[in-house]
């Protein structure tokens, strides 16, 4: 009984000094710090009764200032902690961030409430929808949104005091205006319709010197713009509508559609575009009838007329091995009868080319043609070349 005892004692002892060693570890872990947080006005007048959050990754605390506009807000040490005030008269347009939490002293300015309506026409007087506002205080955005179908835009509580704002809308220029922000500000603006010139050149650029391309439809297209034209000299232009975020594509027979997305301001603006022949494979065999178990010697060409180094080759679709570094690949022809061949680089397969395998041995039934034995190199006399699409 007294053994069992002891046994129980100590096990409880053991216990809890784990327990307060893990508790001091925690504790160790999660030290804290305060921040003497003191909230004033632009006037460096003390704001009571203003409720401080301060928050942080996985945190957050809150506490309220005294009639002498200080409050204690325990955060943790070391901590990116943002603070921020929320009062019945008072507001920050951004939260304060503290890098690296320390105990120390913080200020947090505040402004009184504001806001402001925008309202935008056009030069008829006419309400313009979807027009973009920004206010910019401070090197920052304060507020933005879009006007609605009346025209306006009304920005929530922010800052009072001075703001550049700033209105745009596509096919409009772009215009700018420093105001005072009080309660209930009314603001207008008037936009003016604007074009630019635009110049797009399209090049092939398979070349290590890009190459102009005529005759190149380019299409521009925006929400309430589309035109086509093309290229004339490697070169088409147009007058597009300012401030506008266009989708570009050129296109031409034979070469890949290539777009671009792109914002055209209120300069005239020039750009290049590139694109490349459509991917294509050309089998050319040195001779299309060969007496069965001779050879002979094919060549693989791209979209460009260029020989193909490590094209797969397969003959009535087996495969007869790949072509070097002139494109060429030596080829068996073993039995007699049309013999396909194609060729395939990656996702890219030739049209197939048939030889004519030739038994010099077979029996003619009369009135056939006689078999043409295979040609020497250099001699193309009775050759011909037929592809199946």
């Amino acid at each position: 009984m007294r053994n069992t005892l002891r046994v129980l004692i100590a096990l409880s002892m053991v216990g809890w000094l784990l327990a307060g060693a893990v508790g001091g570890a925690a504790a160790q872990s999660e030290s804290q710090v305060t921040l003497t947080v003191s909230v004033v006005d632009q006037d460096d007048t003390s704001i009571g009764d203003a409720t401080i959050t301060a928050s942080w990754e996985g945190g957050e605390r809150t506490a309220t200032t005294a009639s002498n506009g200080r409050a204690f807000v325990d955060v943790p040490e070391g901590e990116t902690v943002e603070l921020d005030a929320e009062h019945e008269e008072y507001v920050r347009n951004h939260p304060l961030v503290i890098d690296e939490a320390t105990e120390r002293d913080v200020t947090l300015r505040v402004s009184e409430k504001g806001n402001a309506t925008v309202t935008v026409t056009d030069a008829s007087d006419q309400a313009l929808q979807d027009t973009r506002v920004e206010f910019r205080r401070d090197g920052r955005t304060a507020a933005e949104g879009w006007t609605d179908e009346d025209g306006t835009f009304s920005t929530d509580i922010i800052e009072q005091g001075e703001y550049s704002i700033a209105v745009v809308k596509p096919g409009y220029y772009r215009e700018t205006s420093t105001e005072d922000v009080g309660v209930d500000t009314p603001v207008s603006f008037s936009l003016e319709r604007g074009s630019v010139n635009f110049e797009v050149s399209v090049v092939d650029d398979h070349f290590e010197e890009p190459q102009e391309l005529d005759d190149v439809r380019v299409s521009v297209k925006a929400e309430n713009f589309e035109a086509s034209v093309r290229s004339s000299g490697g070169t088409a232009s147009l007058s597009v509508p300012v401030n506008t975020r266009y989708n570009v594509t050129v296109s031409k027979e034979g070469y890949v559609s290539s777009s671009r997305s792109l914002r055209v301001t209120e300069g005239a603006r020039e750009i290049e575009m590139a694109t490349q022949r459509v991917p294509t494979l050309t089998v050319e065999p040195q001779n299309t009838r060969v007496v069965v178990g001779e050879t002979t010697r094919v060549r693989v060409l791209n979209a460009y007329g260029e020989p193909v180094e490590g094209a797969t080759l397969q003959r009535n679709n087996e495969t007869v091995g790949e072509t070097d570094a002139n494109g060429e690949l030596v080829v068996t022809i073993d039995s007699a009868g049309e013999q396909e061949l194609v060729a395939t680089n990656g996702s890219v397969a030739s049209d197939p080319v048939v030889v004519e395998g030739v038994d010099p041995d077979a029996t003619e039934t009369p009135g056939a043609a006689t078999a043409t034995p295979t040609a020497t190199e250099g001699s193309g006399a009775g050759l011909r070349c037929r592809r199946r699409r």
